[in-house]
């Protein structure tokens, strides 16, 4: 197992979760994992919270095109202060220890894409996950 801690900016999901979570992440999870184990604490605790998506996930990656959508803002370092692109490789196994900053609407961000529909998204993320 391996820990993960992620930083969430994002008002009504810190509502619920707080703004940090600590993770304990199987050994060959990625960013995928980690946010997919964040919607499990979310909907542990009730409803997704954001009008129009329906997870996290969701919220920032299409499973289609395998990316993220280029209004979020990401970023990850090691415990050395090396930082990770997870953006360009987002199936990457994260590193034990990693600190993962995750903003789905980052505000110095000019392009916004919409999130493909939700019916669309789950049928996507199932055939990834097989």
């Amino acid at each position: 197992m391996k820990r993960v801690k992620i930083f969430v900016h994002q008002p009504s999901i810190n509502k619920i979760i707080g703004l940090e979570l600590n993770l304990l992440l199987d050994e060959d999870a990625n960013i995928i994992d980690a946010i997919n184990e964040i919607d499990r604490v979310i909907k542990g605790k009730g409803n997704f919270p954001v009008l129009h998506y329906g997870s996290l996930l969701h919220m920032v990656y299409n499973p289609v095109e395998k990316r993220f959508y280029e209004q979020v803002a990401i970023t990850a370092h090691i415990q050395s202060g090396q930082m990770l692109n997870l953006r360009a490789n987002p199936t990457k196994e994260l590193p034990d220890g990693i600190t993962i900053i995750l903003i789905p609407a980052g505000g110095c961000i000019g392009a916004w894409e919409e999130a493909i529909d939700y019916e669309k998204f789950l049928s996507a993320s199932s055939k990834t996950s097989t």
